[in-house]
């Protein structure tokens, strides 16, 4: 086996499957990228085997046809060292792979082929397709959310549910609850509700995605989950546990007081608000009319006031929030996009919605 490439097509690809690589001693071989070349092109793979990735790579010269395994980490770190050089050539030679760049050469050893387990390829006739953009959001809007510290593995991932014309995502952790939903097209009857997918595969995928204009299929079996977005195949086993009645939680808007402010001014004043609460988490939010309060106490490291002007005229209200919980929620979102808080009444649930099917409830803290 033999390719030359220019580095700069070679390594995102390459960087991102060794992302996918396993990183304890599972089997050794995981440990590794697998690279296959026939007339068809290059192809990459790596596994886990809880999650894994194909990727075909376009755009590569002075190809031999073969394949080999090639040692993730020290490959990726190469290609990180190596910016100024333009091509990278790779020959598989035995039980070694060489590699060079410009004047530098490498030799590592290498395993079997045979004992690397291949990817499972998208080859499906029922799934949703959804653009590249909408399911971004769901991901970055809701995986901030779950639940990272407990054991309830339910909570630990973020539900996605694919159902007639749509796609609804959601992440908790208890304490608060981020919901996305956006337009899917469903094919060939495909329907998923009620799967629990790991943060770690979404962040990936993330990555993997592309360009916000492209689209990407999913199919959702009992057990896994298959993505395709033009070169990229994504794989990942599910959460196995029945996630909480989320619809639940979400308030009504009905018959509550509504407050609209720009989602940078609020993340700014949260930000100033929580500078002295290091030691005594919470800030207190108090709503006036004509003007929202964000108060911290911290001790011996002080107070802050920190003033935003809102259009309210209602009763005097307040509650106290993890500041937290408002900039993890507030940096996946623009600044100048519009949001609507709704609170009720003293100690109740602070929720927000956005203009496009965006909601996030936060508890508030004793």
């Amino acid at each position: 086996m033999k390719i030359s490439c220019e580095r700069e097509k070679f390594s995102q690809p390459f960087q991102l499957a060794a992302s996918v690589a396993a990183s304890k001693d599972i089997k050794p071989v995981l440990r590794n990228v697998k690279i296959t070349i026939t007339k068809k092109g290059v192809l990459l793979q790596a596994t886990d085997t809880e999650i894994g990735i194909r990727l075909n790579i376009d755009g590569c010269e002075n190809l031999e046809k073969g394949e080999a395994i090639l040692p993730a980490k020290q490959i990726k770190d190469i290609l990180q060292e190596s910016g100024s050089e333009s091509t990278f050539l790779i020959e598989s030679e035995k039980e070694k792979v060489l590699v060079s760049m410009g004047k530098d050469r490498f030799t590592f050893p290498t395993q079997p082929t045979d004992e690397f387990p291949d990817v499972e390829d998208f080859n499906e006739s029922a799934y949703h397709e959804v653009s590249v953009k909408v399911l971004r959001e769901v991901i970055r809007r809701t995986t901030f959310a779950i639940d990272t510290e407990s054991n309830r593995y339910s909570l630990g991932g973020v539900l996605l549910e694919f159902v007639e014309g749509k796609i609804c995502g959601v992440g908790t952790d208890g304490r608060r609850l981020a919901f996305q939903e956006g337009v899917a097209e469903c094919i060939g009857d495909h329907k998923a509700e009620g799967t629990i997918f790991p943060p770690k595969a979404l962040q990936i995928l993330d990555r993997a995605l592309g360009e916000d204009d492209g689209t990407v299929q999913v199919s959702v079996s009992s057990n896994r989950a298959l993505f395709r977005c033009g070169n990229v195949v994504f794989f990942t086993r599910l959460i196995e546990g029945r996630f909480p009645a989320w619809r639940r939680i979400i308030p009504e808007t009905e018959g509550k007081t509504q407050i609209d402010i720009l989602a940078g001014a609020l993340n700014s004043a949260v930000r100033k608000a929580a500078i002295v609460t290091k030691r005594e988490p919470g800030v207190i939010f108090s709503f006036s009319a004509g003007k929202l309060v964000l108060h911290g106490q911290g001790g011996e490291l002080g107070e802050s006031n920190i003033e935003v002007p809102i259009a309210y005229s209602g009763a005097d209200q307040q509650v106290k929030l993890n500041p937290d919980f408002f900039t993890d929620y507030l940096r996946v979102l623009e600044g100048d996009k519009n949001l609507s808080i709704y609170i009720e009444s003293d100690g109740d649930p602070i929720h927000i919605r956005t203009d496009d099917n965006y909601i996030y409830v936060v508890m508030p803290m004793s």
